[in-house]
């Protein structure tokens, strides 16, 4: 099963966030603040997911 890269992972939380802040607040400094504020949820979701994830299957011992 492939997985997003992190950094594809990280940029559409990005975009997310930067448009949520924008909506909400009417600014792009809102924007860039709920990028930043973002980052830290951004990281336990990438890393819950990429643990969740991991099966048997994904590592890379060869099958005997």
């Amino acid at each position: 099963m492939n997985r997003l890269s992190p950094l594809l992972f990280f940029s559409i939380c990005a975009v997310i966030d930067f448009v949520w802040g924008s909506i909400k607040c009417h600014s792009v400094t809102a924007g860039i603040v709920a990028i930043v504020c973002g980052l830290p949820l951004t990281a336990v979701l990438y890393f819950i997911t990429h643990v969740s994830g991991k099966s048997d299957d994904d590592s890379d011992a060869p099958r005997t």
